[in-house]
C-alpha cells in the first residue's frame, strides 16, 4: 500500500466512547464534524546550579493534551452528549466529572470516504470536557464546539499499559463503525429558519426590537445571532509519589454566557440608574427543530449592552445583549442514528 500524501476531510473520522470501552461502536461515531484539532503541551522545569552556565537538569512535568471538535447541529448526537455519556442533560456538575476516550482514525487518502482499516488511529484517553459553545446565526449553519483535555494520547498499537487495548484494535474490531459515504443529517443541518425563536424562552429586552409593523406584518425579534458558551477550567490535582495527576476538577463557580445580536429599530432600550439596581433575573432557553434545547435556567442577568453601527458606510445599527449565570446549563437533543 502506498504512503498517504496528505490528510483531508474525507479520510479521517472521529469517535467518542465512554472511558475504557473496548470497542468503537456505531453509536460512538461523531457525525457532521467540521474540524478536528489536537495539541500536546510538554511542561519543562529547568534547574541550574552555581558554578556552571549549562543546565543542571531539564525536568519533564506531566504533559497536557487537548482535542477541539466542531460539528454542525444536524439531529445526530451532540459532542457534549457523547463526551459526558448524557450527563449534560442533567447538570453541569455531573458533566464536569464525566470522562471519555476520543479516537481519530486516518484512512487512505485515495478513498472517497473513511472505510476499511485505517492507516493510523490515535486515542486520547480519559478526556474531560473543558469548554462548550453553541452558535446560531443568520449566515451559515448552527454549530457546536467542544474542547476536551487530558494527559494520555496513544497512537496505533501503543498503550503504556493504561488502556483496555490499543487504539488501532479498538477501532478496527467493528468495521461497521466506519463512515460509508451514505451519511445524511437526521433532521437536516440547522440553519436560521430552524431556530425556534417563538418557542424559546428569551429575555424581554432581546425581543424588544421586534414585533409587527403598522401593516401587521414584519414580526419576529430581528435576532441576527445567538451564542451560548461556558468554560470548565479543568485543573490537575497532584499527589506525592505519583507522576501524573490523580484527578482533574472543574473550577466552580463556572460562568455560563449567552449573547444575542439584534438589528436595532429603537436604540438599545436599556435604561441605567446609578442610584438603584437595574437588573432582574431572566429565563433563557433556546430551541431548534433538530431537537436541541439549551437551558440556562432562571437566574440569568444582563452583563453588558453594546450599541453600534449605522455609520456613514451604510451599515445597520445593531445591539449586542450579553447575559450570564453561574453553574446552570443543560443540553438536550440529538439521536444516535436515524
Amino acid at each position: 500500500m502506498s504512503r498517504n500524501q496528505r490528510i483531508f476531510y474525507a479520510c479521517q473520522a472521529v469517535a467518542i466512547t465512554p472511558r475504557g470501552a473496548a470497542n468503537v461502536d456505531p453509536e460512538h461515531v461523531v457525525h457532521g464534524v467540521q474540524s478536528i484539532g489536537m495539541s500536546s503541551t510538554f511542561t519543562l522545569d529547568q534547574v541550574f546550579e552555581q558554578g556552571q552556565i549549562e543546565i543542571y537538569e531539564n525536568i519533564e512535568e506531566v504533559a497536557d493534551i487537548e482535542v477541539t471538535l466542531e460539528k454542525v447541529i444536524d439531529g445526530y448526537k451532540l459532542i457534549y452528549d457523547l463526551a459526558t455519556q448524557g450527563a449534560c442533560k442533567t447538570d453541569i456538575v455531573a458533566a464536569s466529572k464525566a470522562r471519555s476516550d476520543v479516537y481519530v482514525a486516518i484512512f487512505d487518502d485515495g478513498l472517497s470516504h473513511a472505510t476499511g482499516v485505517p492507516r493510523n488511529v490515535v486515542m486520547n484517553s480519559g478526556m474531560y470536557v473543558s469548554s462548550v459553545s453553541y452558535s446560531y446565526s443568520i449566515d451559515g449553519s448552527a454549530t457546536e464546539s467542544v474542547t476536551l483535555v487530558g494527559n494520555d494520547r496513544f497512537w496505533n498499537n501503543s498503550t503504556f499499559g493504561t488502556t483496555v487495548q490499543a487504539a488501532a484494535t479498538s477501532w478496527s474490531s467493528n468495521p461497521t463503525t466506519n463512515i460509508d459515504g451514505t451519511d445524511s443529517p437526521i433532521s437536516g443541518v440547522v440553519r436560521r429558519v430552524n431556530v425556534d425563536m417563538e418557542g424559546s424562552l428569551l429575555p424581554g429586552i432581546v425581543k424588544s426590537q421586534g414585533g409587527d409593523d403598522a401593516t401587521g406584518i414584519g414580526g419576529g425579534f430581528h435576532i441576527q445571532s445567538c451564542s451560548v458558551s461556558t468554560d470548565f477550567g479543568q485543573e490537575n490535582i497532584q499527589e506525592l509519589g505519583r507522576f501524573g495527576p490523580y484527578h482533574r476538577y472543574a473550577t466552580f463557580p463556572i460562568e455560563v454566557t449567552c449573547e444575542f445580536e439584534v438589528i436595532s429599530t429603537s436604540g438599545d432600550l436599556v435604561s441605567v440608574s446609578g442610584n438603584a439596581p437595574n437588573l432582574s433575573n431572566e429565563t433563557i432557553r433556546i430551541n431548534d427543530t433538530a431537537g436541541t434545547v439549551l437551558s440556562l435556567g432562571t437566574k440569568n442577568k444582563l452583563s453588558s449592552v453594546s450599541y453600534s453601527g449605522a455609520d456613514t458606510g451604510g451599515g445597520n445599527a445593531t445591539v449586542s445583549y450579553s447575559f450570564s449565570n453561574f453553574n446552570v446549563l443543560t443540553v438536550q437533543g440529538g439521536k444516535t442514528h436515524a
